[in-house]
């Protein structure tokens, strides 16, 4: 994790000095109007790049962060008005507002703070919600704060808006605040609680199953996002003077997400970069729009040809770079870099720093007459398995024979109809998969579930435990043979090493239950051979209890200690490998006769 924090410091003190000489030649050559219009650049980049902490890292379309932004903008005209403009415009403002009269730190910090407050309010059932369901809700926040702006007289002057704000915010404090914001960022997007949102937008599911609680991560996010707007709407107060709450409402709105869409949602400098290009896009059009002469020639009048050119060049970005001009690439990803360490490479045997810990008779993991009904189909009918100490346990069955169900149900997936689970003695029946993770219980998917929009490092680094440091990263990228892949998006990577990743980001937790669901997949012979010493390998290693569903039967009978067979939801048959091999009952359930 250090390694990324290090990464994001670079990349931003490269920004900032791109930043800083702009805002130098602007300030050194540039008339009143360009300086202005940089201050307007400079301010509605903050708002972007605060949209992108939320929108970029979870994934979730936001409607309603302009509302923070109007928060934050009238909270700091409230606090540095000065007081005889309150008495003439605000008479029956509340007593202990009229005599304020803060600086420009603290009323950016109040804007930041009440926006902050008002998305924890919120933001705990808002959370909750499905994407969908949560991008409506933010809509519906943003019409009730407008609403709330528009008709508070007493406080805000409703409709006819707010003036008398003093004119702090100038050139160098504009880009101080972007410098800031951009900082907050890049910080957040390279740190733990940023990678395990980024994990979420992916992919929720794996993410529960390697610790994150999705709800928590998406709430820390919108909290933090909502700060940042709320900071930029104060900054922006003092740089308008006078407003309205129309201001804040959905033309800004749709600015700001049009911009960070162009540049890239994934990317803090594709915030900033989409900032600038529809900025300059605007203002060039503008001069059009107006008609007059321009540039020589007579050009009669063009209303809504700003808005037109902005929603052209959306659908333009949307069909040819559908993830934004940068996609998730930063400034410093965008020189070249320099050679590479390659990866020593090894024999793929999994991680081989322990030795191999014994099977032992006590039980790690119990199901205990499971039944899981899905709208009257009995999917699990009175199930129990044990899984001991130290032990690879094969789970097999035909297709539909309720196996993956069942790990579903004991890694927290599912709640069960009927029955209970026990993980080291402690009964965890119907525990969201995140604190199951936490446990000590690690998974991989049938149909592999990889952040595919996260690089190999990256996918690993979700699923570390705290405590575990880059080294830690690197040895197990190490002993699976993963080095070379270590900067790729998984969903680039070839199927049997999308396979290893997902092992690797288990292998990480260092889990006292490991749970593979048909890892051997789509696999051919030497696939399943590098497979199968893999999975000796990490169970050597971490001494973990395994359980492994396949349908490939070699691999099972020469990998497992035991073997328990389900057929139609129930158990037939449990024991040996070659003896369950033999049972009538097995042969009949999967090729439908005894012989």
């Amino acid at each position: 994790m250090r390694r990324r924090i290090r990464a994001a410091l670079i990349g931003w003190a490269m920004l900032a000095a791109v930043l800083a000489v702009a805002a130098a030649l602007v300030a050194a050559w540039g008339t009143a109007p360009l300086r202005r219009t940089a201050t307007d650049l400079f301010l509605v980049a903050t708002l972007v790049v605060g949209l992108q902490v939320f929108v970029g890292n979870s994934g979730i379309v936001s409607f309603g962060h302009l509302a923070f932004v109007g928060v934050g903008a009238y909270a700091a005209a409230l606090v540095t008005i000065p007081e005889p403009l309150k008495a003439q415009a605000l008479p029956d403002l509340p007593g202990p507002l009229r005599g304020l009269e803060l600086g420009l730190v603290p009323s950016v910090a109040v804007g930041a703070a009440l926006a902050a407050a008002l998305a924890a309010a919120v933001g705990g059932a808002v959370a909750r919600m499905r994407e969908l369901a949560m991008a409506m809700a933010t809509l519906a926040l943003l019409v009730l704060v407008h609403a709330v702006l528009a008709n508070w007289d007493s406080v805000t002057r409703g409709g006819y808006g707010i003036y008398g704000v003093p004119g702090r915010t100038t050139l160098w404090v504009a880009l101080a605040g972007l410098l800031l914001a951009t900082l907050v960022a890049r910080l957040y997007r390279a740190s733990r609680a940023g990678l395990r949102l980024q994990a979420a937008r992916e992919d929720p599911l794996p993410a529960r199953a390697v610790g994150v609680n999705v709800a928590a991560t998406r709430f820390g996010g919108w909290v933090a996002s909502a700060a940042m707007m709320g900071g930029g709407g104060a900054l922006l107060a003092q740089h308008l003077l006078a407003f309205d709450p129309d201001q804040f409402f959905f033309a800004l709105t749709f600015t700001t997400l049009a911009m960070l869409v162009i540049g890239g949602r994934a990317s803090v400098t594709g915030a900033v970069a989409g900032a600038a290009l529809v900025t300059v896009a605007q203002e060039a059009l503008r001069q059009v729009e107006r008609g007059g002469v321009v540039a020589g020639f007579r050009v009669p009048e063009l209303p809504g040809l700003v808005q037109l050119a902005v929603a052209v060049l959306i659908i333009l970005v949307l069909v040819f770079r559908p993830a934004g001009l940068l996609g998730r690439a930063e400034i410093e990803e965008l020189l070249p870099s320099g050679p590479r360490r390659r990866s020593r490479g090894r024999a793929a045997g999994g991680p081989s720093s322990a030795a191999a810990v014994p099977a032992d008779a006590r039980p790690v993991l119990r199901a205990e007459g499971v039944v899981m009904d899905f709208a009257g189909l009995r999917a699990l009918a009175g199930v129990s398995l044990e899984l001991r100490g130290g032990e690879i346990l094969g789970l097999i069955g035909p297709n539909g024979s309720g196996k993956t169900t069942l790990l579903n149900v004991v890694s927290g997936v599912y709640r069960p109809t009927a029955g209970r689970v026990l993980l080291e003695g402690r009964d965890i029946t119907g525990w969201p998969a995140h604190r199951i993770a936490r446990l000590g219980l690690a998974r991989t998917f049938q149909n592999i579930r990889l952040f595919g929009g996260l690089t190999v490092r990256e996918n690993v680094e979700v699923a570390a435990p705290a405590g575990a440091s880059d080294a830690d990263v690197d040895r197990v990228l190490e002993e699976l043979d993963l080095e070379p892949h270590a900067g790729t998006v998984a969903a680039a990577l070839p199927y049997g090493v999308q396979r290893r990743v997902e092992i690797a980001r288990a292998v990480i937790r260092r889990p006292a239950v490991l749970l593979l669901d048909e890892p051997a997949a789509g696999m051919n012979e030497a696939e399943s051979e590098r497979l199968l010493a893999t999975i000796a390998g990490v169970q050597a290693a971490l001494g973990c209890s395994v359980l492994v569903i396949d349908h490939d039967l070699r691999l099972i009978l020469r990998l497992c200690d035991r073997v328990q067979v389900l057929n139609e939801g129930a158990v037939i048959a449990e024991g040996p490998p070659r003896e369950v091999a033999r049972d009538p009952a097995v042969i009949e359930a999967y090729l439908g006769t005894a012989r």
